[in-house]
């Protein structure tokens, strides 16, 4: 009985923290570049609370009709900056908030909040990946969600095969920051832990922003679901096992 009360307690403490994460948010203040401004007068700024799963071009519409009559008539695809970096739309909005938020001193404008980013309609960076549309970036989320089925189970037919029904739910989940509708577009994944093989993981490994880039890189080690002792992999130690190393303050 008391196994069986442990693992309901487990199971309560893992949807609990899921909720968690995917309840985060960044406040964030928008602002359209000085000169891009074609108006007779700047528009105010607009404020937004960001979900940290999202990506940003998902969540700006309101950011771009806000700002869209003050900006030149020829317009290309929106991007966004942070102290004049560009801020790579591919990655999460919570990874871009720690990447920024961690590379200031206390009173550098990348430790307070909101987080400043600048609009832009014009002059699209060569660094940043193309992203023409909506569907570009729901595109990149389920390759980098195929790409983790096929290491955590051998396959990626739990994607290649979702219904559309479910698929337009997981896309909505990603905009309003909303694990629920993940977790009904994602309840039949449900597989056997003895089938899976590996832990889908990646590593963003960054000291902020330095020389107008973003100065980081992405790790994805090869993990085994257990580390050689047998145990299951915590943060801890999934981390400590990737750069031996390091030293760990979690």
């Amino acid at each position: 009985k008391s196994n069986h009360h442990g693992i309901e307690q487990a199971c309560r403490t893992m949807a609990s923290t899921k909720d968690k994460v995917w309840g985060g948010s960044v406040p964030v203040k928008f602002s359209l570049a000085s000169r891009e401004v074609t108006a007779m007068q700047a528009p105010k700024p607009i404020y937004k609370l960001l979900p940290r799963m999202s990506y940003l071009p998902l969540v700006t519409t309101s950011v771009r009709d806000h700002f869209v009559n003050y900006a030149p008539a020829i317009r290309g695809d929106l991007w966004f900056d942070f102290d004049g970096r560009p801020l790579k739309w591919h990655y999460p909005i919570g990874v871009l908030f720690d990447l920024v938020h961690n590379c200031g001193d206390k009173n550098s404008s990348a430790t307070r909040l909101p987080l400043e980013i600048t609009v832009h309609f014009t002059g699209y960076p060569s660094e940043l990946l193309p992203c023409k549309t909506l569907s570009t970036v729901n595109e990149h989320f389920f390759h980098s969600l195929k790409e983790g089925c096929y290491l955590k189970y051998g396959t990626s037919s739990i994607i290649m095969n979702m219904q559309k029904s479910l698929h337009l739910k997981m896309e909505q989940s990603l905009v309003t920051g909303d694990y629920r509708l993940y977790q009904q577009a994602s309840r039949n994944w449900a597989i056997s832990d003895s089938k899976c093989q590996k832990i889908p993981i990646r590593i963003m490994i960054g000291d902020g922003f330095n020389d107008k880039t973003i100065k980081n890189r992405l790790i994805q080690p090869s993990l085994e679901m257990k580390d050689l002792e047998g145990k299951p992999f915590t943060l801890r130690s999934a981390l400590k096992s990737t750069f031996p190393s390091l030293d760990l303050k979690l």
